[in-house]
């Protein structure tokens, strides 16, 4: 049995520089990426590996904002449906950044009132707005629109001015983006949130649009675990099971005993979002906690046999890759651990 371990936000971005890297305690990372296999990738967000992986053909945009919504457990039925994230835009310089919901807190109360205030303001433009859970906003539109859009998470902490809607409809949405943004600056719940010193959210972040129907997903494994929705979205679309995340590869090993089937295990562990918002810190400790709970019993069950393969994607946003290990690499003894910051694509 193989498993197959995403972990998006393992590498830096290259503004970051080489300081959060140092020191850093990784000793089965270090020998997976060491001795396995590699394979270059290029810079990619969880949203389009998955996209990839799941061969998700795309028509004119990313359409991944109906399966992000199964995957919260909505029906999206034969509606376009329109990712519509809320996020706090800031200015810095000349230039607006983009900061997204994982670096703030919102409650269900707070995307209820604003996304209800939102839809009221949209009604004759044909847009209703929902929100099944406080940190991702969806919009249900009368027409598909024709545009190219961007996930959210890759514009975070940069400067959306080149990520804004394109295409035929682009101009369309850009305007519906500034109304969302004015009626949603003045909201009452927003100047609460000041007072208190939290991040108002002053605008929505469009992307991913798509119809449910039009979208036919297939992938080569036995099951996905994770708690990612868009994953947990595509498992569904492709008819592939889909489990809870468990807390530690041991457990997850405990599980797969019971499931009789030679078909690669897709691991998806989104716990490094930290590093969207800046947070070295935080990444390190997440980073750290990772190869306790994951790396180290996994490459431990590839040796002892329990697994004939552990592969990781190990992504970033200017630089990513991929690295197989079997039992055989463990004597690959000539290949020596080197620090993480050496795999990452730039120089310690």
């Amino acid at each position: 049995m193989n498993c197959h371990l995403v972990i998006p936000n393992l590498f830096l971005p290259e503004s970051a520089g080489a300081e959060p890297y140092r020191d850093l305690a990784l000793p089965a990372l270090e020998t997976l990426l060491a001795r396995g296999s590699h394979q270059r990738l290029s810079g990619m967000s969880l949203e389009r590996w998955l996209a990839a992986a799941f061969r998700i053909a795309s028509r004119q945009d990313l359409p991944l904002a109906p399966i992000n919504l199964r995957g919260d457990g909505v029906d999206p039925g034969h509606a376009c449906w329109v990712q519509a994230d809320p996020v706090h835009l800031k200015v810095y310089r000349d230039q607006l950044l983009l900061v997204d919901a994982s670096c703030f807190e919102i409650t269900r109360d707070e995307a209820a009132a604003m996304t209800a205030a939102l839809s009221a303001h949209f009604s004759a433009d044909g847009i209703e707005f929902i929100a099944p859970v406080a940190q991702r906003w969806y919009a249900r539109v009368r027409a598909e629109p024709r545009m190219l859009t961007t996930p959210t998470v890759e514009t975070a902490g940069r400067g959306v001015e080149p990520f804004l809607p394109a295409g035929d409809d682009g101009p369309g949405w850009r305007r519906i983006a500034n109304e969302a943004q004015m009626l949603l600056h003045g909201h009452p719940l927003n100047e609460a949130r000041e007072q208190r010193g939290d991040l108002p959210i002053n605008s929505v972040w469009f992307w991913g649009t798509g119809r449910l129907a039009d979208i036919s997903a297939t992938a080569p494994y036995a099951a996905v675990w994770s708690a990612d929705p868009l994953s947990l979205g595509l498992a569904g679309i492709a008819g592939v099971p889909a489990h809870s995340l468990p807390r530690t590869g041991s457990q997850l090993l405990d599980s797969l005993r019971a499931i009789p089937d030679d078909r690669p295990q897709l691991i998806v562990i989104d716990e490094l979002r930290a590093a969207v918002c800046g947070d070295a810190a935080a990444w390190r400790s997440a980073l750290e906690d990772l190869e306790q709970r994951w790396f180290a019993p996994l490459l431990r069950a590839v040796k002892g046999r329990a697994l004939q393969a552990l592969t990781l994607y190990a992504l970033g946003p200017d630089h990513s890759l991929s690295a197989t290990y079997t039992r055989l690499d463990q004597y690959k003894l000539w290949q020596s651990r080197r620090p993480l910051i050496d795999h990452s694509g730039r120089q310690p």
